[in-house]
C-alpha cells in the first residue's frame, strides 16, 4: 500500500460525529462504494488544494493504533488520541504531504478546542496542535516512538487506560 498522511484528533465525539463534523468542514462527502469499509470506517472524499482536479480520499476510524497501557519502550504519540483520519492523493507523495498539511492546519483553525497530531505514514511525527499553546512543526525525522518521546511529551495527549 501506498504512504499515506495521517491526522490524529483528541476526541469525545464518536466516529460518525466526527465524519459529519470533518465534512462539514472540508467540504467532504462519502466515497459511494463502502464494500471494503470495515465497521465504524467511513471513507470521504473532497478536492485537493493546490492540485487541479485532484481528489483527496480520507478514511476516518477509531484509532487502532494506540495502546491503551503500554510499556514504557512502547509508548506512542499517537496512544492518547480517539480517532485517526488517513489521507491519501495518489503517486505524488510530496504533493500528498503537502495537502495533509493544509488540512491538518484548517481543522486547527476550526477546531481550537481539539488536541491534534499529523503524521506521515503512522511513523513520523510532523507537528501537533495543543489547545492554548498552538501548532509545533517537529524535527525532519522525528517519530511517533518511545525513542523520541522526550520531544514530543507535552504536545500529545498521554495514553488513556
Amino acid at each position: 500500500m501506498a504512504a499515506r498522511e495521517n491526522i490524529f484528533l483528541l476526541a469525545t465525539w464518536s466516529v460518525p460525529d466526527e465524519v459529519k463534523a470533518l465534512a462539514g468542514i472540508l467540504g467532504l462527502e462519502a466515497i459511494p462504494d463502502t464494500s471494503s469499509a470495515g465497521p465504524d470506517q467511513y471513507g470521504l472524499r473532497g478536492p485537493a488544494q493546490t492540485v487541479e482536479g485532484g481528489v483527496l480520499g480520507y478514511l476516518i476510524q477509531p484509532n487502532l493504533h494506540a495502546e491503551p497501557d503500554p510499556a514504557p519502550e512502547d509508548v506512542q504519540a499517537i496512544d492518547g488520541f480517539q480517532i485517526e483520519v488517513d489521507i491519501w492523493l495518489g503517486n505524488d507523495e510530496a504533493v500528498q504531504q503537502r495537502e495533509a498539511r493544509l488540512v491538518f492546519d484548517r481543522l486547527v483553525a476550526a477546531r481550537p478546542e481539539t488536541g491534534m497530531a499529523l503524521c506521515h505514514d503512522l511513523d513520523l511525527l510532523v507537528a501537533a496542535y495543543r489547545p492554548g499553546y498552538g501548532v509545533f512543526d517537529f524535527p525532519p525525522g522525528t517519530t511517533v516512538d518511545a525513542e523520541h518521546a522526550e520531544l514530543w511529551r507535552g504536545w500529545v495527549p498521554e495514553a488513556r487506560s
